[in-house]
């Protein structure tokens, strides 16, 4: 039986004092949340008040509460730990069962000595946790390089620095009639050819333990009794990614004494495989040959992966909770993604993050607590992320939606400065090869033939990411940006309008929530806006073009590139402009609509070579058809039109494509056309017609005598619609 319990949670300055006060605390939560809520702190996702929270970083904090187990003699009492953050001590009766730096490890405590007095719980949480070696800069992400918490919580250019501490999983106590608490495990071995799977269960220390084995339809496949169990599953169904077919899910049923656990499992082979074209390619050998893998391979399929990096959807990450979970996932599905990079500067999300990717096919690349970091191998760091790394896997490992284990964010770099040969990265190699030998591991992203950025609408040389797109070559681009502003309702979350403007960088409001160079982008397309309203649209609407370009112009360039995902999903609290799909809390800008149009299996696809066009100009684009479904498309037809400001649109060309192969693309006609003079027009559109292939594309029209830097009233309408 599980217990929960009431915790009270105080504070003091010192190890070993006792706090002058206990106060409520919400577990799951953070230490920060309940003093906020004690002490009157404001909202932290208001204005410039996140300030005020960073001295609880540096306090001990003490939760206390008590458990009467005078009822439970002859049975035997467990504390599961799920997760506190970050390094804690655990006291029973005055007794240290436990002292532990991490946040990962489940703890499962005996209790059972215990049984008959009153219990009385102490859990002493250290203050965050802050690298003194050689180099660190105070107050920056370099003090999280010899732990694992997030870095992100150290302050990024999204994120404020928030460092949270506390219980945030779940703590119970667990009564049974087991010697210990049982943890049953499956997996399996799939034939190459997908047809025999050896499924194999296993309890340790739980000899007498019932097993059953469950179709997806319910139907009983084995049953049996044993500490190790395992038998033959001939044709299994696979599981498949969004996009590619079901997800059908197993589950099995093991009871060990009093306690019966159910879990369900999916059953798919994945692989990764180089690049076509990266061997023998000519000239180009010499630098190619050494690409790493990259291109995902599903049930003996080569797939093209769709996708978006991921952020946990708080600041405070105790918080979230399956139904948080489940929206934000039922957004990247119906966007038509097939994966999500678990971004290694962030959280390891909870159990149910996996569950509801393994229903509804997100395939999970996930990367250990490492980021933008030099983590340096000292013997006190490596023990730490030795344990936490082997909690992390064994916590993951039996979800079908796993895709990859990668060591971490950005660490061979200039600002990192590591390679796959220090003592961090090859640990991880090590770890998730013997504990998961069927599932890939990269050292970081991006590695050679990879590409991080760009993250803006406008290069550094001063052209568009749409010129310099078309002139790449990459296997994947695994970061990829281009920012826009948030809707009113997020903007209204951090301050009053009156005081988000100016929105641009002399605003410290609006720099502490991320804008950026945002305003001076659009200020280059759109001159001076002083009007708030339409300097939000305008920026979205930049947002829509670079998202949607850069997805279409990825896939447009495979077998070569076989993955792309665009910095990035979600956010942690309001920015005022990031480069997000999805604003805080759960609020969609319309680039979100325009990703999802661009990840469709197959759409028609204009490769234009600009974001603004002159009257008089020739405007000249390639039209092609991307299908990446495993279904070969039968004959049909592109009518091709071109439309300015509110004009009629202009029938240029019809393309009649014929037997496009399964996940391969069609390469059309290249079509030019002299822009005529339209005197009150912003705008045009390049419009494909192919029934539910349809795209259409907004660009920039201007008369040649007018200014560059002319404000620009837009009449485009952005379209909310997937």
């Amino acid at each position: 039986m599980k217990h929960l319990l009431d915790w009270k949670v105080g504070f003091c300055s010192r190890y070993g004092e006792e706090p002058e006060k206990f106060f409520n605390a919400a577990v799951p939560g953070a230490v920060q949340l309940d003093y906020a809520r004690e002490y009157g702190l404001p909202d932290y996702n208001r204005g410039l008040n996140f300030k005020k929270y960073r001295p609880l970083e540096d306090l001990y904090w003490v939760y206390t509460t008590e458990y009467d187990a005078a009822c439970s003699q002859g049975n035997k009492l467990f504390l599961v730990v799920n997760g506190i953050d970050y390094s804690y001590e655990i006291y029973a009766n005055g007794e240290r069962l436990c002292k532990y730096e991490g946040m990962y490890k489940i703890q499962r405590l005996d209790l059972s000595r215990f049984s008959g007095e009153r219990i009385k719980l102490k859990i002493i949480i250290m203050p965050v946790p802050k690298s003194t070696l050689p180099g660190v800069h105070k107050d920056t992400r370099d003090e999280a390089n010899q732990c694992c918490k997030p870095a992100v919580s150290y302050g990024w250019d999204f994120h404020p620095r928030l460092v949270p501490l506390g219980i945030w999983e779940d703590i119970f106590i667990l009564e049974t009639t087991c010697n210990s608490v049982p943890e049953p495990k499956c997996d399996y071995e799939l034939s190459k050819d997908l047809k025999i799977a050896e499924i194999r269960l296993a309890s340790a220390g739980q000899p007498d333990t019932l097993w059953e084995f469950r179709a997806p339809d319910g139907e009983i496949l084995f049953s049996g009794r044993g500490e190790k169990c395992g038998f033959t599953l001939k044709n299994p169904l696979l599981w498949w990614c969004n996009g590619y077919g079901d997800q059908p899910l197993y589950s099995y049923t093991a009871v060990s004494g009093d306690i019966s656990v159910t879990r369900r499992v999916g059953i798919k082979r994945i692989e990764l495989v180089k690049a076509a074209g990266s061997w023998g390619e000519g000239l180009n050998y010499p630098m190619t040959r050494n690409t790493p893998p990259i291109t995902v391979r599903l049930n003996n399929t080569v797939i093209f992966a769709k996708g978006s990096n991921w952020v946990c959807p708080e600041i405070f990450y105790g918080r979230l909770n399956y139904d948080r979970y489940r929206k934000q996932l039922l957004l990247v599905k119906k966007a038509h993604l097939n994966f999500l990079r678990c971004w290694g500067g962030a959280v390891i999300n909870k159990d149910s993050f996996f569950e509801i990717c393994d229903e509804m096919g997100i395939l999970v690349w996930q990367e250990f607590p490492l980021a933008c970091n030099r983590y340096e191998g000292t013997e006190a760091y490596i023990s730490v992320l030795k344990k936490e790394a082997e909690a992390i896997i064994e916590r993951i490992k039996e979800h079908v939606c796993l895709m990859l284990w990668c060591g971490g964010n950005e660490l061979f770099n200039n600002w990192s400065c590591m390679t796959d040969q220090d003592k961090a990265i090859r640990l991880m190699d090590k770890l998730t090869f013997e504990k998961t030998p069927e599932i890939p591991f990269l050292p970081t992203s991006p590695v050679m033939g990879m590409a991080h950025g760009p993250y803006n609408f406008n290069m550094s040389d001063g052209g568009e990411v749409i010129e310099a797109l078309q002139k790449s070559r990459n296997t994947g681009y695994t970061e990829f940006g281009g920012g826009g502003f948030s809707t009113k309702e997020t903007l209204l979350q951090i301050a009053d309008i009156s005081e988000l403007k100016p929105l641009n960088l002399e605003n410290e409001i609006a720099v502490a929530h991320g804008t950026h160079a945002l305003s001076l982008e659009t200020e280059r397309y759109f001159g001076k806006i002083t009007d708030f309203d339409r300097l939000i649209e305008c920026g979205q609407l930049m947002q829509n073009v670079v998202q949607q370009f850069i997805f279409e112009e990825a896939r447009r360039q495979k077998p070569y590139c076989s993955i792309v995902s665009n910095w990035c999903f979600n956010e942690p609290w309001p920015n005022t402009g990031n480069n997000s799909l999805i604003c805080y809390p759960d609020n969609t800008k319309p680039a979100y609509y325009a990703v999802a149009r661009a990840c469709r299996s197959v759409l028609a696809s204009a490769r234009y070579r600009k974001f603004v066009y002159y009257a008089g100009e020739t405007i000249d684009f390639d039209v092609y058809l991307l299908n990446d479904s495993l279904d070969k498309l039968p004959d049909g037809i592109v009518d091709i039109y071109i439309q300015i400001g509110d004009d009629e649109k202009i029938k240029l060309l019809r393309w009649e494509y014929s037997n496009v192969p399964v996940c391969k693309n069609a390469v059309g006609p290249t079509v030019r056309f002299e822009l005529p003079f339209v005197n009150d027009a912003d705008t045009l559109h390049i419009i494909l017609e192919a029934g539910d292939y349809s795209s259409k594309y907004v660009l920039l029209y201007r008369l040649p005598e007018k200014p560059a830097d002319a404000p620009k009233k837009m009449n485009a309408v952005l379209d909310k619609n997937c």
